[in-house]
């Protein structure tokens, strides 16, 4: 929510009571140009639930450019607003009767933090305590008027049905539904919590259910082919409207990237529309007075602790950033929610090894403020050169990938029956019977090896924009060292290719065969690291980065060491949370936690950069003694 624009001759009254608002009394006018008055009536949530004969409407909109102003006399004092929220006063202004509503401009007092925060988190309240929501979407046009009139409860009381109902979506999709207002923040929650949603250009208004029900009816399957995203956008808030709720996980997930002014309001916006509110509301309150960075921390803390099994693998993605953070100070483990999905396939994950199920909530801490995140692991290796940034691989030539494919199919019928498999008590392990056909097997690898070769040295570098000097230098001493590892893997009679094969060469098979599917190496680099091991990385490693496995999490990640030495005050928080995560009772019998002394493991300060797969490397694998290298990773 922006902070509003008010002349210091108007002073607010205070808000007295848990539940007190105020409301907008905006005066009759039969000439839509007259100027705008209104008085402001200070009440409560409680009252007017109550109240079975003066309701009030909640008006949705978008803030737009601040620099582009209109007025409004409350109680005679003229009042600097918004234009859109001028145009939409005028457009409701009733000509006879006055017209109780709710704007957020004007209700609440925006140069008060305090007041902001404590109304903030009164909004759900009163959206769902109002009795209709009119959703101002700006001027009408000729376009938007024949989606409205073709509603049944459009205020002109007739109904036109001179356009076909495709033609109705097709014009919405590349007009209506491209408006600011389906791509802002806080709308969600106005419309989701709202008793009765109208939508109004203009004059002319009609009901959300009717304007769906025209341009995305019931029964339609989610997501059709050739669906445009625009109706499948307003399909999806529809479907939030009448559905159950959802975690705060899925909220900010599914609408990450979207415009708000203030980015703190991309947390305080949907948590009180999540499923998990009351245990959101234990880590993050709506508060003006903390900085963005404390916000978007508050809330990772949250999702990190209540996220569930699997918690690290599904919440480090979310903190991979593909853009540089606008939001001063925030934390590296931290989503920037503001920002757009990095659309990474998510990491590969080896899953046939036994491994040590340790519960990563009895490893790691918060500790401090600016917060801290003190979490108990181990280092495995170290980036040394990497490649260029792996594009979506339909932009290499295809007369390599074609000759890849080739080899590959050569391959997949030298396997014969495929993989066969034996068991250990460490796990299940697939092999591959090539005696006799060693020679062929490595005449084959080599040919795949070569297509790599000459997309990495000739296709990738033209695919790349605004190269550093350091990142081209990187690469071609990334380049011999890969060529040696490729012949070196040829020789070991290792499943290279189909869906038998794992890890390192899995993933690169699925990168460059001919198949149109999303690739875990798009978007990310390849490295050979300080002991010789291939591996796939973020796109923002650099070397001399640590690939390390932190307690709990099946995936490794890329952290970069900070020359920063940790205070004793830290060293001294950090073993004392620590400590108290050692006491915690568990079943004797479980193997959630490890074996060390934790508390008086070495601290080292760090921040995450994203995951990473290192060749032959599987973290946790049961009966693999690491104690005397654990390592306390103090993440900023």
């Amino acid at each position: 929510m922006a902070s509003g624009i008010a002349p210091n001759s108007f002073k607010y009254g205070s808000l007295t009571e848990p539940d007190s608002f105020r409301l907008i009394l905006l005066q009759p006018s039969s000439s839509h140009g007259t100027a705008l008055q209104c008085t402001l009536l200070h009440t409560t949530l409680s009252q007017c639930d109550r109240d079975i004969i003066d309701h009030y409407t909640a008006l949705s909109y978008v803030w737009g450019d601040p620099t582009k102003t209109g007025s409004i006399y409350v109680d005679g004092h003229k009042f600097t607003i918004t234009a859109t929220l001028e145009a939409a006063l005028r457009d409701l202004r009733d000509p006879s009767r006055v017209l109780r509503i709710w704007a957020d401009a004007l209700c609440i007092d925006q140069s008060n933090m305090t007041e902001r925060s404590s109304q903030v988190a009164l909004m759900a309240q009163i959206y769902s305590i109002a009795h209709h929501t009119v959703i101002h979407l700006g001027s009408l046009t000729e376009n938007y008027e024949m989606i409205l009139r073709a509603a049944s409860s459009n205020t002109t009381g007739v109904v036109s049905n001179l356009v076909h109902t495709d033609n109705l979506a097709s014009l919405a999709a590349n007009g209506l539904l491209r408006l600011p207002w389906f791509g802002r923040v806080w709308i969600f929650q106005e419309l989701v919590l709202s008793r009765d949603p109208w939508v109004q250009c203009g004059n002319l208004r009609a009901r959300w259910t009717d304007i769906c029900n025209i341009l995305v009816p019931a029964g339609v399957v989610s997501n059709p082919t050739g669906r445009p995203k625009e109706l499948q956008v307003l399909a999806d808030m529809n479907s939030a409207r009448v559905g159950g709720r959802q975690r705060m996980i899925v909220l900010l997930t599914a609408r990450r990237g979207l415009g708000a002014t203030d980015p703190r309001d991309f947390i305080f916006a949907h948590m009180f529309l999540a499923a998990d509110t009351d245990t959101v509301i234990r880590y993050v309150k709506v508060d003006y007075t903390k900085t963005c960075a404390e916000v978007f921390e508050d809330a990772a803390r949250f999702l990190l602790e209540e996220v569930g099994p699997g918690g690290h693998v599904k919440f480090f993605p979310h903190a991979i950033r593909d853009q540089t953070s606008k939001i001063e100070g925030l934390a590296s483990w931290a989503p920037d929610w503001s920002l757009p999905y990095a659309g990474l396939v998510p990491m590969y994950c080896e899953n046939l090894t036994r491994r040590l199920r340790l519960n990563p909530g009895l490893h790691y801490d918060f500790v401090s403020r600016p917060l801290v995140l003190a979490h108990v692991g181990y280092e495995v290796d170290v980036v040394t050169d990497f490649s260029f940034v792996l594009p979506d691989p339909s932009e290499f030539d295809m007369a390599a990938r074609k000759r890849y494919q080739e080899a590959a199919d050569d391959l997949e019928t030298l396997y014969g029956a495929g993989a066969w498999w034996s068991g250990d008590e460490h796990g299940q392990h697939r092999h591959i019977d090539v005696r006799g056909k060693e020679a062929r097997h490595e005449e084959l690898c080599l040919k795949l090896a070569d297509e790599w070769l000459h997309v990495l040295s000739g296709d990738l570098l033209s695919t790349q924009n605004e190269l550093l000097e350091d990142e081209v230098e990187t690469h071609k001493r990334f380049l011999p060292r890969f060529r040696l590892w490729l012949e070196d893997r040829a020789k070991k009679g290792l499943i290279m290719v189909g869906s038998d094969s794992d890890g390192m060469e899995s993933l690169m098979w699925s990168y460059m065969r001919l198949a149109d599917y999303p690739a875990v190496l798009t978007g990310r680099r390849l490295t050979i690291t300080k002991s010789g091991r291939a591996a796939v990385v973020p796109r923002q490693v650099r070397s001399e980065d640590m690939v390390v496995f932190l307690a709990g999490s099946l995936v490794s990640l890329i952290l970069r060491p900070s020359p920063e030495i940790p205070s004793e005050d830290l060293k001294r928080e950090i073993r004392s949370a620590l400590k108290a995560k050692a006491a915690i009772k568990t079943d004797s019998w479980s193997q959630d936690r490890l074996n060390c002394d934790m508390e008086n493991l070495p601290i080292q300060r760090c921040s995450l950069i994203g995951e990473c797969h290192l060749e032959g490397e599987i973290g946790w694998k049961y009966g693999e003694e690491r104690g005397n290298i654990y390592t306390i990773f103090a993440l900023r």
